[in-house]
């Protein structure tokens, strides 16, 4: 997956931070739906890459050793289950214009389920790396 476009810019990524109430929204689907996108539960994703690694027998990395133990931490499932990445056209990162856009119009729709909305970029330095242990 390329983190950059072919122009070498960041692409980036919105999460949203929800409630334990949180469910299905017939607003919140509708406006996804006009980006053609969709979210993701990062539990979910997290649970998801580490069968990956594993189906490829890719484990020996440290993003494979801290997303598995993030995943067997009960403490953490119950917050990543409470967070959902937005992809757009299946893709988990976008244009930075794409992003602030959906942001907008979430924002609009005034959810109470939603606690809150986060942006991320995709460099490296701007996102947390596997603690040294896993290395």
């Amino acid at each position: 997956m390329s983190y950059y476009t072919d122009h070498g810019e960041v692409l980036f990524q919105i999460r949203l931070n929800v409630t334990d109430e949180f469910s299905d929204n017939v607003q919140l689907n509708n406006l996804l739906a006009e980006y053609d996108a969709s979210l993701m539960c990062q539990f979910d994703a997290f649970v998801f890459f580490v069968r990956e690694c594993e189906n490829k027998k890719e484990t020996d990395n440290p993003l494979y050793k801290w997303t598995k133990d993030t995943i067997e931490n009960e403490e953490k499932q119950v917050k990543y289950k409470n967070i959902y990445s937005v992809y757009v056209n299946k893709q988990q990162v976008y244009k930075e214009n794409k992003a602030d856009s959906m942001i907008k119009e979430i924002e609009k729709l005034n959810l109470n389920t939603i606690k809150s909305i986060d942006k991320f970029d995709t460099q490296p330095k701007n996102n947390p790396q596997p603690p040294e242990r896993y290395k």
